[in-house]
This record gives structure tokens, C-alpha cells and sequence, in this order.
């Protein structure tokens, strides 16, 4: 580059170009020149667009390729790629049979809004009103089910494994990439006949067969062998590839995380929880937005960037840990009691990923447990974003709504966890919030 980039997303509005954009410059100089990597600076356009009183003010470039400072970027799992989705996922029906088979259901493919063709209008007529073993029968947990500190009802996934044998019977010579003897009878069938769908209907590139799909890079193999040997790290915490960072814990160690998920296995509850409290905190957003990329709606995808910031792993002897581990124990069941009450409030009709977590999130940002979550989250973390003025005024409506001191900016002791003590001695846990005597 032998110019310095423009970036023109401050430009507002922004009609010529509606997504994060910018103008980089280059020059060709030959078929063998070495290459130079873009300056760390950029000129930052703002105002109108179009108007003559534009201003470039120089800024620096976030790198967002570093590898991740937190110890969670090793932890973090991405999610099996459980795809075509048609061809898995089930709604159980009414079997019209005088008899059914024990141990089996009926089910017919579940269709998605955001399925894709050839998928989307493929003809399953030989999958429909199927009966297959439960033992093939999994919950499955999408985007679609996680909402702040808490699951919607998992989808149901038909899979080529018998619960509790925990290793895919793969074979490379086999049906799909599957030793058809590892399966139950009716199961047999069924992938016999997804297998050819795929096969008739998979991209011109893909060389893979179903089941390595499936198990791309054993990301359900992971899964299936960490519920065999948990390692010590028995619970599970997901959060969600894009949007708004969004956590749950998952109380169902037998169910399949998607593709759209990463899973964290935790080594207790209060680790499960101090996670939780990070991930779902608007301190967590407002920092990560910078390493997020961007689209015409804002801030989009997530994946592992927010291991990118200084997040230390959980350590049951620091006391500020154990502050944001209460603070979202304490979210995590107010959030319950809300979505049970949401739930109810809806009576028939059906509740939406959508309208529940923006529901949750209003809901949190004005409670007070969603307070001491922020607090005991900044107080922990010191980053840079939780240092604008914005934050600040935050601050001092939460201390003077709700008595949580915040020292962010100063030297001064911080008390942001005094309502999460508060909480668990009435509980009865007294003993665990004996301060340090350095405190």
C-alpha cells in the first residue's frame, strides 16, 4: 500500500455503500515483488456524507488476527455441523399405525426458514411419516434455542450413532462414510436414503460424504467423547456464533451442540456461571463490537473473538471472580423465573428465539440483577471500552439506583458484589463471603 486507507463507515447516512466499507490503495509492481502489509492507521472519515465539512481523522486498525490472550480460546469448541438440516432434523408425528414398534417414533423432516436449495425444496416424501429407534433420537441445541443464561426447547436431530456408545461406526468404505452394521434396522434404511440425497445434491466441490459432513473435523466427535470422559470439566456453557453475545447453560449432558454454538465444558457450576455473567454483560459487547466484523445491521459475527480480550480463566480463590460467578448464578435464575412468566404471559402462542431475547435483554438492563452482573463483570475487567463516557454514566445510574459503587476509573476499593452477598447470605451461604482480610 503506498497510501493510507480510508475508512468511511462514521459517514452518515451512509446510502452509497449500506455496510462497514472502506478504500484501500495498492499498486501492481510486479509478478514476484514482495507484498506490504497495510499501515497500522487509516483515515477515519466523518459527518454527512456528501457534505463539504467532511472531516479525516486519523485512527489506528484493530487486529483482529491475534491469536487469543484468554486461556478460553483453547476451551472453546465450535459445534458439530449438523447439515443438510432436512435431512436430521425431525418433528415427531402421530404414528397411524394399529401397532407401533417399542422403542421407536414417527417423525417427519423439520423444514427451516433459513434452509438453502437445493434443500429448501427438495422432495423428502421418502423420509416423511418415518419410524426410526429412539436410540438414533438426540435433543440438539441451535442459535435458535439460547437466549441470555438460559435454553429454549431443543429441536430433535435423528443421527447415525446409538445413544451411549459415543463413536460414530464410521467406515470409509461404508454407506456414507457409515459401517451400516452400527446402526439399528430402521436406521439402516434412513441413511441409506439421506446418504443418496446428498450424494444427488451436495455442491460440485464437496468431496465429502455424509457422514464427514457430519463430523467435520470431529466436531461431534468431540462431543460424543467428552460424554463418555468429561475430563473433569463436567458442564457445559455455549454461546452463540454471531449477534449480541449470548450464553446458556446446557443441563443435558447427552444433547448435541450445532454448529452455530460454541461449547465450553466448565469444571463446576460457579466457573459455568462466572462465564455466563461475561459472555451475556453489555461491558462484554461494547468491547468485542471492535473485533466483531461488520455488516448493514452492525456487529455480526462473534466466534472466538471475544477470547481476544483479556478474560482470566476462573479461579474459585479470587474473590473477584467469585463476585461475577454469584452475580450470574444470581441472573441465571431471575432469568428463569422471567422466561416461565414470558412463557405464560404468551399462553398459545408461540414464543420466538427473537421476541424472547430481546424481551430478556430489556428485562436484564433494567433489573437488578442485571445490574450486578455489569457491575461485577467491570469491576473484574479493565478494558478499554469500559472507560468512555458512556460507561460512566451508566455508572452512576446503577449507584444511584442501586447503591453498586463502580472503581473502574479510580484507586478507590470497589464494592460492586455487596447485593450479590446480600443475596447468597440470605440463602443461607454466609460462610463463603468472608471477605479477605486484605480487604
Amino acid at each position: 500500500a503506498y497510501k493510507t486507507a480510508w475508512d468511511l463507515e462514521p459517514l452518515e447516512p451512509n446510502t452509497f455503500f449500506p455496510i462497514a466499507s472502506c478504500v484501500a490503495f495498492a499498486e501492481r509492481i510486479g509478478e514476484n515483488a514482495g507484498g506490504a502489509a497495510l499501515a497500522g492507521a487509516v483515515e477515519r472519515w466523518q459527518g454527512r456524507a456528501g457534505a463539504d465539512d467532511v472531516r479525516r481523522v486519523p485512527g489506528g486498525i484493530t487486529d483482529t488476527s491475534a491469536a487469543g490472550i484468554s486461556p478460553y480460546n483453547g476451551y472453546a469448541r465450535r459445534g458439530a455441523d449438523v447439515f443438510p438440516r432436512c435431512l436430521f432434523l425431525v418433528n415427531e408425528t402421530e404414528n397411524r399405525a394399529i401397532i407401533q414398534a417399542g422403542q421407536t417414533i414417527t417423525v417427519n423432516p423439520r423444514r427451516g426458514s433459513q434452509d438453502k436449495n437445493p434443500w429448501r425444496n427438495l422432495d423428502l416424501t421418502a423420509i416423511s411419516e418415518q419410524t426410526i429407534e429412539s436410540r438414533h433420537v438426540y435433543d440438539v441445541h441451535l442459535g435458535e434455542t439460547i437466549v441470555p443464561y438460559a435454553t429454549l426447547e431443543p429441536l430433535r436431530a435423528i443421527l447415525p450413532v446409538r445413544r451411549g456408545e459415543y463413536r460414530l461406526p464410521t467406515d470409509a468404505n461404508g454407506t456414507g462414510g457409515i459401517s451400516l452394521g452400527g446402526l439399528e434396522r430402521r436406521m439402516r434404511r434412513r441413511w441409506q436414503t439421506i446418504s443418496g440425497f446428498w450424494e444427488q445434491n451436495k455442491g460440485r466441490v464437496s468431496k465429502l460424504d455424509l457422514a464427514g459432513t457430519l463430523d467435520y473435523m470431529r466436531k461431534l466427535s468431540s462431543q460424543l467423547e467428552w460424554q463418555r470422559d468429561d475430563g473433569g470439566r463436567p458442564i457445559r456453557v455455549v454461546y452463540a456464533t454471531n449477534g449480541q453475545p449470548t450464553a446458556a447453560l446446557i443441563d443435558d449432558n447427552a444433547a448435541i451442540i450445532d454448529t452455530k454454538l460454541y461449547w465450553i465444558a466448565c469444571r463446576d457450576l460457579d466457573e459455568a456461571h462466572y462465564l455466563l455473567a461475561i459472555i451475556n454483560s453489555q461491558a462484554l459487547y461494547d468491547a468485542v463490537q471492535p473485533l466483531m466484523s461488520k455488516g448493514q445491521f452492525g456487529a455480526r459475527d462473534l466466534h472466538k473473538h471475544l477470547w481476544h480480550l483479556p478474560i482470566p480463566e476462573f479461579d474459585a480463590g479470587n474473590y473477584d471472580h467469585q463476585a461475577v460467578a454469584q452475580a450470574g448464578a444470581w441472573a441465571a435464575e431471575a432469568t428463569a423465573a422471567r422466561l416461565t412468566a414470558l412463557r405464560a404471559a404468551r399462553a398459545a402462542r408461540r414464543l420466538t428465539v427473537t421476541i424472547a431475547r430481546r424481551d430478556l435483554r430489556a428485562w436484564l438492563r433494567d433489573s437488578r440483577p442485571g445490574a450486578v452482573v455489569e457491575a461485577a463483570v467491570e469491576q473484574l475487567m479493565d478494558w478499554p471500552e469500559l472507560k468512555t463516557a458512556e460507561h460512566r454514566q451508566r455508572q452512576q445510574e446503577r449507584q444511584q439506583r442501586y447503591g453498586l459503587t463502580l472503581g473502574v476509573d479510580s484507586g478507590t476499593a470497589i464494592r460492586a458484589d455487596r447485593a450479590v452477598r446480600e443475596y447468597e447470605i440470605s440463602r443461607g451461604n454466609r460462610s463463603r463471603w468472608q471477605a479477605p482480610k486484605s480487604m
